[in-house]
Formats: C-alpha cells, sequence, structure tokens
C-alpha cells in the first residue's frame, strides 16, 4: 500500500512541476547549437510527461474532480510550455477573446478608449492635441489650466 500511495505521489508531483520546469527551459536561448539541442531534448521531455501525466489525469473517467483539475493543469503548463519554445507566434486565444469582445484590438487605436478624450497611451504624445469642443485638455501648456 505504501509503494501505491509513492506512485501517486510522484505521479502528481510530476504533473504539478514538468510544466513549469518545461516553461522555464523556454527563458534560456543559446546561440551554441549543441546548447540549444540539450535544452530542446530536455525541454521536449517535460513537456511529453506533462502532456501525458495531464492527459492520463484528465480522460479517468474513475476519478475525482480534484484529480481531474490537476490533469487539466497539467495539459495547459505543457500546451503553453510546447507553444512557447516552438510556436512563439501562434496566437490562438487573443484573436478569439478579440472576436468576441472580450478583449479590445491593439491595432484600433480609439481616442475614446477608457482614457480622456484627446489622450492616449502613444509613445509619441496624444493623438489629438484639441478636444472636440474646440478647447484645450489643459495638459498642452496653453492658458492657466495648462501651466504646471
Amino acid at each position: 500500500m505504501e509503494s501505491l500511495a509513492l506512485l501517486v505521489s510522484i505521479l502528481l508531483l510530476t504533473a504539478f512541476l514538468s510544466g513549469p520546469i518545461a516553461i522555464g527551459l523556454t527563458k534560456f536561448k543559446s546561440s551554441s547549437f549543441p546548447l540549444t539541442l540539450i535544452r530542446r531534448v530536455i525541454h521536449g521531455f517535460f513537456v511529453a510527461i506533462s502532456l501525458w501525466v495531464g492527459m492520463m489525469f484528465f480522460i479517468n473517467p474513475d476519478a475525482a474532480f480534484g484529480v481531474h483539475l490537476i490533469g487539466l493543469y497539467g495539459l495547459i503548463m505543457g500546451y503553453i510550455a510546447f507553444r512557447r519554445e516552438y510556436m512563439p507566434h501562434v496566437r490562438i486565444i487573443t484573436p478569439l477573446l478579440t472576436r468576441f469582445g472580450f478583449m479590445k484590438n491593439s491595432n484600433n487605436k480609439s481616442i475614446n478608449s477608457g482614457l480622456g478624450q484627446g489622450e492616449s497611451t502613444s509613445r509619441h504624445g496624444p493623438i489629438l492635441k484639441w478636444r472636440q469642443t474646440g478647447r484645450s485638455g489643459g495638459k498642452d501648456g496653453n492658458g492657466p489650466e495648462g501651466q504646471d
């Protein structure tokens, strides 16, 4: 019975740690081909283990709800690690959230997007200096409000 408990604890520890270890391995970039090859082999091992153990816990119909959540966690961490290493420019979730209206598209900079009218978060200053009413926004140095 103790060996079964040890096996389960090793599997749970593997499900919890293999994905974050693989994500951490994506941070280290090297210009040396042998080091990159060794890192990718180790990374692939941890991703495969995370996906395998996560799938094993997630698909098991006799497992408790908490075990399903641990399996889902392992699957998500394995996916994130795989995508960060081998497909860094592929975006799946952000375009879907933008299409369904949960996120604003970063390409469409709106003047009225939560900031004051005429203000923006642009690196090169405000998009519009004057408000639509024809008056100064107060932060341009003109008039008594603009003297900071």
